[in-house]
């Protein structure tokens, strides 16, 4: 199972909050995503005020895949159906969506100390 960090941008509004939405509806798009060859098994997702000064989504996305590289590439083209015309976030943008490396190196415990 591979840890693949996810964060999801609103579209900016003229004169207004950033549109809002929810961290459970996305966690079951999140869950029901079809990817190719790999799987989300659990997500948690939480609102956030991202590294541009907007407030989001982020999100940590339990994968199963034939290697971290394919879960990381599945979840990132996953994402962008989610962000895409149609989709249910349709207008958002896709921040980042990469490998948590310091779980994917076992070394999260050694983060939570810093």
């Amino acid at each position: 199972m591979y840890a693949i960090r996810l964060e999801l941008v609103p579209p900016p509004v003229e004169g207004g909050c950033p549109e809002a939405a929810g961290a459970a509806p996305v966690r079951t798009a999140l869950l029901r995503l079809p990817l190719d060859g790999a799987r989300v098994c659990h997500a948690r997702v939480r609102a956030v005020r991202l590294r541009e000064g907007v407030d989001g989504l982020a999100a940590v996305c339990f994968l199963t895949a034939g290697s971290l590289l394919a879960a990381e590439w599945a979840l990132r083209a996953g994402a962008a159906g989610l962000v895409g015309p149609g989709g249910p976030l349709a207008g958002w943008s896709v921040g980042r969506c990469e490998a948590d490396p310091w779980i994917a190196l076992g070394l999260w415990q050694d983060s939570a100390r810093s």
